[in-house]
């Protein structure tokens, strides 16, 4: 039996300051993702429950976070032989694509080394 949308908005209520905590420490999408949270119900819990100075600083954290170091360091330039960059190591931080395209380029790599 699938749960109501009244269920749902019950279980975000009553576990309101679980997923502010969330929201302030793992961010927008890790806590989407965690509650199995949509997006606009997503923006209807934060217009709710947030004033819109918090709302303002978890965008604006947003922003900032999606530049952190594990995403900024694309690649090493520590200049190799060829005077390429070093490869960069693999992170599970990457979107899946990228982490796939890193597989493909690596097998290439190594072969090349």
């Amino acid at each position: 039996m699938a749960i109501s949308n009244i269920e749902k908005h019950q279980r975000y209520e009553e576990h309101k300051e679980e997923i502010l905590a969330d929201l302030r420490s793992i961010g927008r999408p890790a806590t989407r993702k965690k509650w199995s949270i949509p997006t606009g119900t997503m923006t209807a819990l934060e217009i709710r429950w947030l004033t819109p100075q918090e709302r303002q600083a978890l965008t604006s954290r947003s922003r900032t976070s999606s530049k952190s170091p594990a995403r900024r360091q694309a690649v090493v330039t520590t200049p190799t032989n060829n005077h390429l960059p070093s490869f960069p190591e693999f992170s599970n931080e990457w979107p899946e694509s990228v982490q796939i395209k890193w597989f493909e380029v690596y097998e290439q790599f190594t072969r090349s080394n």
